[in-house]
């Protein structure tokens, strides 16, 4: 049995990536226009779906201002703080429409801490910037990693996305 070395944690900005979207979306929900989507399975673009998805939105799509990119950053800073050694992170990259964290098993229910994330990093955005409103979108993405050559390829292919965009690959104080 393999043990989990961590999780790679993807959080998408509110409105950025609907269901059926282009680049794909999933979907676990009866919809009754639509029907049923087939749970735990990435589905094609569907331009209806996507149009349905929009129109149901009730706030604005929302991408992280620098004043906002700062608040999330100590957010996750204050949460490392506060885990009392529950929470590490190895790589991460905030971008104005998601965030990447390479979070190390410690033992922690992974969605648990995934949903204090996305709360603290919301309530930080909302002290410390104008925005109001929600900052998530509903859902996360979380893998799984089991061996190294998959942890050593998600935390290069984290740091690529700071490299990208000017910073260094490893931005963050708070990072392991």
């Amino acid at each position: 049995m393999a043990n989990t070395l961590g999780y790679h944690y993807v959080k998408s900005c509110y409105g950025l990536w609907l269901p059926g979207d282009d680049r794909g979306s999933w979907s676990e929900k009866w919809d009754e226009q639509i029907g049923f989507t087939e749970p735990h399975a990435l589905h094609p673009g569907d331009p209806v779906r996507h149009r349905m998805a929009e129109e149901r939105m009730r706030h604005p799509k929302v991408r992280l201002s620098s004043e906002m990119l700062d608040a999330v950053a100590a957010a996750i800073a204050e949460c490392i703080a506060n885990s009392a050694g529950g929470l590490a992170v190895v790589a991460a990259a905030i971008e104005p429409t998601h965030l990447h964290a390479l979070i190390p098993y410690s033992g922690r229910d992974i969605d648990k801490t995934a949903k204090w994330l996305a709360d603290q990093t919301t309530k930080a955005v909302h002290a410390r910037t104008p925005h109001s409103g929600p900052v998530w979108c509903k859902g996360k993405w979380c893998s799984y990693v089991f061996d190294e050559s998959h942890w050593e390829n998600t935390r290069q292919y984290i740091e690529r996305h700071n490299v990208r965009h000017g910073r260094t690959a490893r931005p963050y104080s708070f990072l392991l």
